[in-house]
């Protein structure tokens, strides 16, 4: 009976034991943040400037952005640092790709307010640019301890004629998130983490920031310390377009040469922004010409409306118009007299062009400024100087702002030995009418003597 009794207590004693390995004892749970946030600032924006000349149009262009966690940096309370921790997750990004175009708003340099793209110049009045946002939204980030997340924003793009980072070459930002204990419990009472700010930096910054300011000029408004000693803080990307105008201007010369009359040229474009539209000036041109207008000219005998706008197709060629911008055109054809210029303003860096007058019964040169060079100088070494070949110029690789003089000649010596001088002429005349005065008076001196003799 004693040996069923103790069986009987071996057996509760096992059966309590496994009770415990599968029901521990209660004790307080671990405190461990909840998934959700507190109300805070649970977005950041970072601008993105496109600047350019004030006489170009926006070209077409892509950028993409992305996200990637930065380097831990342990605590450094000694030297007064904060830890950084590395960045979790990835926020979701809009205008991650971001695109500009010929029908974006610009806005003029001296209208900037209180933006801050990097113009290259310090004239007020030259430049423009076209401001857009790439906003970061960490709301669905799983943070899971208070503390500063580094991420590093890269911005990428390829476009032509386009400078990437133009103020310093740098295509980073360093984000610095604060995330902070919300002093607050989820309805499971769990504690909730906030999103107190955020500071970003120019380039990949490596420091930790100082967990307080250095010094009462230290200006700042981040949420949690100071920042990171000589980092400069920038909220955001400036990228150049680089382009230029090409004008083509018309001189007559010598004492057969017509001055009123039209001559006609054409210009082909190459190797442009694709879909590009390029402005054009007609302030010492004229834009609209009548059919025939003189009996010089031979190149126009219907009404001609010049072209306001010079319209490119997607791979960069000439296109006849904006609504049909997939047919392609060899040139557009313009017409000048003399002393007269036009301008084709905005070309990209790299965009090829040749400008050809139609032949005339002149002798043509010509004279050009400015991009006086083929190529880009980079891949053989010295390029060729443009020269004037068949009544053409041609650059494939502008990089200036450009000028090409034409002149044309047409000269003509009047022939000896028939035709004589207006003094000679009027000699000769002067001498026959002596002669026939005195032949005159001749004849009716001798009537005179012979009736006298009667």
């Amino acid at each position: 009976m004693k040996t069923k009794k103790t069986l009987a207590s071996a057996v509760s004693l096992s059966l309590f034991a496994a009770a415990l390995a599968v029901s521990p004892v209660s004790k307080a749970a671990a405190a461990t943040y909840s998934a959700t946030k507190a109300e805070g600032v649970n977005t950041t924006v970072l601008n993105k400037y496109l600047v350019m000349d004030a006489d170009a149009n926006v070209p077409n262009a892509e950028f993409t952005f992305s996200v990637a966690p930065g380097t831990a940096i342990p605590a450094d309370p000694d030297n007064g640092k904060l830890a950084v921790l590395t960045g979790v997750g990835t926020p979701s990004l809009t205008n991650g790709t971001m695109t500009f175009s010929s029908g974006d708003a610009a806005t003029a340099e001296a209208d900037k307010a209180a933006d801050t793209p990097v113009f290259r110049t310090e004239d007020t009045t030259d430049e423009k640019y076209v401001k857009k946002q790439l906003t970061l939204d960490f709301s669905a980030v799983p943070f899971t301890e208070p503390g500063v997340y580094r991420y590093i924003i890269t911005e990428a793009g390829t476009n032509q004629g386009i400078t990437n980072g133009y103020s310093d070459g740098v295509v980073t930002r360093t984000l610095d998130v604060y995330v902070h204990d919300a002093d607050a419990a989820d309805e499971d009472g769990k504690p909730l983490l906030k999103i107190a700010g955020y500071v970003m930096y120019d380039g990949t910054v490596t420091a930790a920031p100082n967990a307080d300011k250095a010094s009462d000029k230290e200006a700042t408004d981040n949420p949690n310390g100071a920042e990171v000693a000589d980092a400069v803080k920038n909220d955001g990307i400036t990228n150049l377009y680089d382009s230029y105008d090409l004008t083509f201007s018309k001189t007559v010369t010598g004492n057969q040469g017509s001055k009123d009359k039209y001559f006609a040229f054409t210009v082909k474009i190459e190797n442009a922004v694709a879909g590009a539209v390029y402005d054009v000036s007609y302030a010492d041109a004229d834009a609209e010409i009548a059919a025939d207008p003189n009996a010089a000219t031979t190149c126009i005998s219907e009404a001609v409306s010049q072209p306001a706008k010079l319209y490119m197709t997607a791979d960069g060629s000439s296109a006849v118009s904006e609504t049909n911008a997939g047919v392609t055109e060899k040139e557009f054809t313009f017409y000048l007299q003399h002393g007269q210029s036009i301008e084709i303003m905005g070309l990209a860096k790299g965009t090829k062009y040749t400008v050809t007058e139609a032949p005339e019964d002149y002798t043509p040169s010509a004279v050009i400024t400015g991009d006086t060079m083929t190529g880009d100088g980079t891949a053989d070494g010295t390029p060729a100087a443009i020269t004037l070949t068949e009544n053409a110029m041609s650059d494939d690789y502008i990089q200036d702002d450009t000028v090409i003089d034409f002149t044309n000649n047409r000269q003509g010596v009047i022939p000896t030995g028939i035709l004589s001088t207006l003094a000679g002429s009027l000699c000769l005349a002067a001498v026959g009418i002596a002669g026939i005065a005195g032949g005159v008076y001749y004849v009716k001196k001798k009537k005179s003597e012979d009736d006298g003799k009667e």
